[in-house]
């Protein structure tokens, strides 16, 4: 996957999950407007990823999870999905640890 970032880690995180046939930075205009209030985290599934290999939805989540933290984020305030993004969303929300408010 890829992470793109809007905004300031100290602010409360969200969380976008993009439609098939496009890329994260398909929600950089609503992050981009949020990015004063927000920490906006983008992550691209690995499908869209030259070199990268889909390994399914349980990676991905292991992967923004292991993003999350990387960032020192430890709550995410919010979850933003559109078409299949938010199959991939209920995935992160059924599996992951991290607290969603």
């Amino acid at each position: 996957m890829l992470f793109q970032t809007y905004g300031e880690k100290c602010k409360p995180a969200v969380l976008f999950f993009h439609a098939m046939g496009v890329t994260g930075a398909s929600s950089e205009p609503v992050a981009k407007h949020l990015q004063s209030r927000c920490f906006c985290i983008l992550p691209t599934s690995s499908v869209y990823c030259a070199g990268q290999t889909y390994r399914g939805k349980a990676d991905e989540v292991r992967q923004i999870e292991e993003f999350l933290r990387g960032q020192g984020v430890e709550r995410v305030e919010m979850v933003v999905a559109s078409s299949i993004g938010a199959d991939l969303a209920m995935a992160f929300l059924t599996q992951t640890r991290i607290p969603v408010g």
